[in-house]
């Protein structure tokens, strides 16, 4: 899998930095910028996967930061797992995208447990999940066009954002990836995934 997954990553971050080359000045993302990270949000188990080796690198580089992360990481999940819309054991998310929602919208003020809170920057930025690398531009979404970060294309008029336009992954190959690697595994949150990762 982690050769098919790098290929994955090398075509996905070819297609954003393309997009980001067309935005040009439109494009305002910088370290601290972390509107985008607070809030939980659903990922694959591609992306838990992901994290999990991100994390494992860095604790054997920086063992005192990866222990405050994990310990951030526990304390979200301490106290969202009563209200998970979910399996709170496995950490797999209903398909009832209305209670999704409703938890979602309940803990939208608590920051992402990678992010560092002194310097705004996340500390598994190598491994984040695949939205938190395409927030912030506009995305093609089938027939859909779905907007950029609110910071972002502010004085770009409205034909300058159809043209930075991406199609992250037009071959579906995360979709195909998923498929391979056991598709029936359902969603996730980041903070289940890194509070206790040694056991998952």
């Amino acid at each position: 899998m982690a050769a098919a997954d790098c290929r994955f990553q090398a075509a996905l971050n070819a297609r954003l930095a393309g997009a980001r080359r067309r935005a040009g000045r439109h494009v305002t993302c910088r370290l601290g910028c972390t509107e985008c990270c607070v809030g939980p949000f659903d990922i694959t188990f591609l992306d838990a996967w992901r994290l999990r080796r991100g994390l494992a690198r860095l604790a054997r580089r920086r063992p005192r930061v990866t222990a405050a992360l994990v310990a951030r990481a526990q304390r979200q999940w301490a106290e969202m797992a009563a209200g998970f819309p979910g399996d709170p054991a496995s950490g797999q998310l209903s398909e009832d995208d209305a209670a999704r929602e409703r938890f979602f919208v309940a803990f939208a003020a608590v920051p992402c447990p990678a992010l560092e809170p002194a310097s705004g920057s996340c500390e598994l930025y190598e491994s984040r999940p695949v939205s938190c690398r395409t927030f912030g531009l506009p995305v093609r979404c089938g027939d859909q066009l779905l907007p950029p970060c609110r910071l972002n294309f502010t004085a770009a008029a409205p034909e300058e954002v159809v043209a930075a336009a991406v199609d992250p992954d037009p071959g579906d190959l995360e979709g195909e990836l998923l498929k391979r690697c056991g598709g029936e595994a359902r969603d996730t949150i980041v903070a289940w995934v890194l509070a206790a990762p040694q056991e998952r």
